[in-house]
């Protein structure tokens, strides 16, 4: 499969190496060059929501999530598209808005 920015997938981790996120679970794409994709990680502990650069996403028929979930903006991952296991949804414009002010918090460059 091909992911487009703004699709939730289904993403490989891997292991966890020290507080990254780990394992198979939601993401958000971000971009893709090269297959390589950008995601954010997505987890529905609530508690991350105390971190900064974080947003909460509610289920909606679009995005197809299952739960409150929090998109983990300040570990965006960069991942070879091959570990994009399958298509969950699409994120709402709302939540895209958000997510890009908050990319754009991160990656500010002085």
């Amino acid at each position: 499969m091909t992911p487009k920015s703004g699709d939730i997938v289904l993403v490989e981790l891997g292991m966890p190496r020290g507080h990254e996120q780990a394992g198979t679970r939601p993401g958000i794409v971000v971009s893709v060059s090269n297959r390589m994709v950008l995601a954010i990680p997505i987890t529905s502990n609530t508690a991350a929501l105390r971190f900064s650069a974080v947003h909460l996403v509610a289920p909606s028929k679009k995005n197809r999530l299952d739960a409150d979930s929090i998109a983990l903006v300040f570990q965006l991952r960069a991942l070879d598209a091959r570990y994009i296991r399958s298509r969950v949804g699409l994120i709402d414009a709302g939540d895209k808005r958000e997510l890009n002010k908050l990319l754009g918090t991160i990656a500010h460059i002085r």
